[in-house]
């Protein structure tokens, strides 16, 4: 898959989170939930607590960070890049260009909780030779700071290898099962895992039973519990999706009815297209070449800003990716479901064939999907 690029370059970073750093070429985002965190605590810790409950928040999330470049480096080691990782108040996210391979997945889901052991064992030993006692009793939220990150480190290694979605548990559960019984159905067997430990966690955040720890109702369980199940069948079905476009070429999912718009046309005319066609992207041509693309959103953005006499070049995308009509959709869909490129335009020596976009992709899998039950069990196409 190309790149092309015209005079500029509008940057594709999202609204809903602030750069921080770039650490080994991955830009580290923060969601601005992440602020709201920090608003509650400020209000709902007394005051001599605020400081070192703020101290102790930073230092949490600085391993958290410190574990999600533990992922993305041995992604970028093993060939997988990495677009980005964003901070939310539950954790952060590492996102991928592409799904691993079952083994390569298996080492960078590994890669994470790795670093949260080592972090603990320097601090243990940092504690031994200092001739610090660490008993378990000490290892929890109200002890110092140093001691609180050891903790921290421990519960962020056992809640993250949890054998279930979307932890990396679940992700090495599937890597292994995967190896044996393919990537489709280790996923749907490692999804049910996960949404039936998140049934019982579930249950046992609602304080109905007597075991220790679960004996009242607890908001924050029942929450993970949610995430956890909802997670798991996000994953399952990103991969259905996976299957069902797998060895298929980008003409398959390719918009061929399709307007484009002028490089000297306005935002007003942009608009009566929008409402006129189905049609929410518009590559710009400025001849026979493609320039740019004004996706529905930017053309929202540029009426705001310039008004209908405007430009589209005022508004357009002048970055944009480009794909062989024969070339492989897995990867595209892959790349596209990062966000970044949500249209992707099918060229052949230059010549603009069509486009591809997550709408097209989707009504895609569902046509498949809807064919497919509809063929004997022994001639299902799931590629």
């Amino acid at each position: 898959m190309a790149e092309r690029r015209g005079n500029s370059v509008e940057q594709g970073t999202s609204g809903w989170s602030i750069h921080l750093i770039t650490v080994s070429g991955i830009p580290i985002r923060i969601h601005f939930t992440f602020f709201l965190l920090l608003t509650w605590l400020v209000f709902n810790m007394p005051g001599p607590s605020r400081l070192f409950g703020l101290f102790c928040v930073v230092g949490l999330f600085t391993c958290v960070v410190l574990h999600e470049l533990g992922h993305s480096i041995v992604a970028q080691r093993l060939g997988v890049g990495v677009v980005d990782i964003v901070l939310y108040p539950i954790g952060g996210i590492a996102r991928m260009e592409k799904m691993p391979a079952p083994k390569q997945e298996l080492w960078i889901a590994l890669a994470g909780p790795a670093v949260n052991v080592v972090i603990s064992a320097v601090l243990w030993l940092a504690f031994k030779i200092g001739g610090t006692t660490v008993a378990p009793s000490q290892l929890s939220f109200t002890s110092s700071f140093w001691h609180f990150l050891l903790y921290s480190n421990v519960v962020l290694f056992a809640f993250n290898m949890i054998p279930a979605f979307p932890m990396d548990g679940g992700r090495v559960l599937r890597a292994v099962l995967a190896i044996r019984l393919g990537e489709l159905r280790a996923t749907e067997l490692a999804a049910t895992i996960g949404q039936f430990l998140a049934v019982v966690l579930g249950f046992l955040a609602l304080g109905f039973t007597s075991i220790p720890y679960f004996s009242q109702f607890n908001p924050l369980l029942v929450f993970i519990a949610i995430f956890v199940f909802f997670g798991a069948g996000q994953e399952a079905q990103m991969y259905r999706g996976k299957a069902l476009v797998e060895g298929l070429p980008v003409r398959a999912a390719m918009i061929t009815d399709y307007r484009t718009l002028p490089v000297g046309a306005s935002l007003g005319q942009a608009a009566e297209l929008l409402l006129q066609t189905s049609q929410q992207d518009f590559p710009i041509v400025n001849g026979a070449d493609v320039i740019g693309v004004l996706s529905r959103q930017n053309l929202l953005r540029g009426l705001a800003a310039h008004g209908p006499t405007g430009y589209v070049t005022e508004a357009m995308t002048r970055e944009f990716r480009t794909v062989e009509p024969d070339g492989d959709l897995q990867a595209v869909a892959t790349e596209m479901q990062t966000g970044e490129h949500p249209c992707v335009l099918v060229m052949k020596d230059d010549e603009l064939l069509g486009f591809v976009t997550l709408e097209n992709l989707a009504e895609l899998l569902i046509v498949r999907q809807l064919t497919n039950k509809q063929k004997p069990a022994g001639n299902r196409d799931w590629g």
